[in-house]
């Protein structure tokens, strides 16, 4: 990968941190639609010319929009705090269709490109506390239970 682009997705990542620090004290001082609309918006940091795709889109090709696994990892993190702010507005489907989503957009991207940044292991460890089992088909969940074998026992990592 270029130095330049690169140095792009260094950006993007930085921003939509921040974009999700600014959504979880939004969260803890009560102004939850505040924060569940801000962790929308943040979708046009990552991706401006595509963000009103990525939601609409299935997994794998919301995968290939992103196009980068440290991209991909900052959007299964979003989705998992748009999660966590759906459960606290007392919107359990919505909630768990965002948990669903995460897991299948995480497998997609695993079985893509097998590597994990230190974020990407934080991340495969929240989504290992969900119910998986509620959250994935039969055959998804097979999937995670594999990728969970190779990761427990030959870690892999990205540059």
């Amino acid at each position: 990968m270029s130095n330049m682009r690169e140095d792009y997705i260094m950006r993007m990542i930085q921003m939509i941190g921040e974009v999700i620090l600014a959504a979880l004290k939004l969260r803890k001082t009560g102004h939850l639609v505040e924060a569940d609309q801000t962790l929308s918006d943040a979708l046009f940091t990552i991706m401006p010319d595509h963000a009103d795709l990525i939601d609409m889109v299935d997994e794998k090709t919301a995968v290939g929009l992103l196009g980068n696994a440290h991209l991909v990892e900052v959007y299964v993190e979003l989705l998992l705090e748009r999660a966590e702010i759906k459960f606290a507005l007392d919107a359990p489907d919505q909630a768990e269709q965002l948990q669903g989503r995460a897991l299948r957009v995480f497998i997609i991207s695993i079985r893509h490109e097998p590597s994990l940044s230190p974020r990407g292991y934080l991340i495969w460890g929240r989504l290992t506390g969900l119910e998986l089992r509620l959250l994935l088909s039969e055959s998804e969940y097979g999937d995670w239970l594999n990728i969970q074998k190779i990761l427990e026992s030959n870690p892999i990592h990205s540059p």
